[in-house]
């Protein structure tokens, strides 16, 4: 971090110019040639002598100049370089933060009017913070809460003729118009996504606490690196047809702030089966789950053909449980999560859930593309 440990005032001199430097070297090139004259004359040199003389001075005023003027772009360039670099670090932080309290405020928090009962008592108003945690995550898991979850989006392609629907993939709400979801789960032998639902909970009930609601999909974007059947770059963008209004059963997940190593644990969330060869569960699934060191991964991940290059530490994650628990079949697209350190009911997305060898298996963990890497694409898609 660059700290300005004294503000300049305006009237204050804080350097010189290459102007200011050019006068000041015209000052001394004439006082080296007045003291040249001076030598020479004591040693009574002759026309040529002095001329040499003169060229010599004149020269090495030149070289210094070069050099000095050198160092000043050099200086120049560097320090551009560092405050862009530290623009774009702050700024990508600051507006990921900004949004997303903005957001809290929106959806949380409510602005109460209220007066003393006798006439024309000046109404006064009171705002009310209604961001509460959820009950805490157990190792086993269970099912989720209502609005406990509110960007968890489901992901299917939907025909008329038959009528029918197919699930098959999660999401995460993140902007009006944004899902994000991976690359893998854009077009599937079900069909590509052409649809999405949000703000539900259990798809074989009608009376439980949500409200869902189906949005048509306008375009999804795959990461321009990644390439099927490879699982590198496993991250991808659906654009909702109409903007999703924002409650308490449908809001974003706030983009990360950090790349994920900070953590030891994370939030795991879908409608995925809950054993390996199972059909998907109808209602919502949260697990606990732990960040394994990328070494594990590394040594447990074969090459084939959809990682030949086995684990890539800088774009996935390493996360899994030593309990028999973890995201399985249809899980493939969904979050995990961590709570945001300031606002006990939002949540981060750190990761998209991208591949695994087995379902549940104690100790192996599985595979999840690491959202903070794909920071700035995801804010150019969203800005076009």
């Amino acid at each position: 971090m660059l700290i300005i440990k004294k503000p300049v005032q305006s009237n204050q001199r804080v350097g010189y110019s290459l102007e200011q430097h050019r006068v000041g070297f015209d000052r001394h090139l004439k006082l080296q040639n007045k003291r040249a004259r001076k030598v020479i004359k004591g040693r009574r040199c002759g026309a040529g002598a002095l001329k040499k003389i003169k060229q010599s001075v004149n020269n090495n005023l030149e070289q210094n100049m070069q050099i000095l003027y050198l160092k000043k772009t050099l200086e120049s360039l560097l320090l551009t370089v560092v405050l862009t670099l530290l623009k774009g670090v702050i700024g990508q932080n600051f507006d990921t933060a900004t949004s997303c309290t903005e957001l809290k405020k929106s959806i949380f928090e409510e602005r109460v009017g209220f007066s003393f009962l006798f006439p024309g008592a000046p109404i006064q108003y009171e705002t009310f913070d209604n961001c509460q945690s959820y009950t805490p995550l157990i190792v086993n898991g269970l099912p989720a809460e209502p609005m406990e979850f509110p960007h968890m989006a489901r992901l299917g392609h939907r025909t008329v003729n038959p009528a029918s629907t197919e699930w098959f993939c999660g999401g995460t709400l993140i902007s009006k118009r944004f899902v994000l979801t991976a690359a893998h789960c854009l077009e599937t032998p079900q069909g590509e996504i052409n649809i999405v639902r949000l703000g539900e909970l259990d798809f074989d009930s009608e009376t439980e606490n949500a409200k869902p609601q189906d949005y048509a999909v306008e375009d999804y974007i795959k990461h321009p690196n990644f390439t099927d059947p490879e699982l590198y770059n496993d991250i991808g963008l659906i654009k909702l047809a109409e903007d999703v209004g924002f409650d308490r059963y449908k809001h974003p997940a706030c983009l990360p702030f950090e790349d994920g190593y900070q953590f030891d644990f994370f939030i795991a969330t879908g409608w995925g089966s809950t054993g390996l060869a199972q059909k998907s569960s109808p209602k919502l699934q949260k697990v606990k789950l732990r960040r394994f060191a990328d070494e594990r991964c590394r040594r447990v991940i074969e090459r084939g053909y959809e990682l030949p290059q086995g684990f890539d530490a800088t774009t996935q994650m390493c996360v899994g449980s030593n309990q028999t628990k973890d995201t399985c079949n249809g899980d493939s697209g969904g979050p995990i999560l961590v709570y945001h350190k300031d606002y006990p009911c939002m949540y981060h997305v750190m990761g998209v859930t991208s591949v695994g060898i087995v379902c549940a298996k104690p100790t192996v963990p599985s595979i999840y593309t690491r959202v903070y890497h794909y920071l700035d694409w995801i804010k150019e898609t969203l800005a076009k």
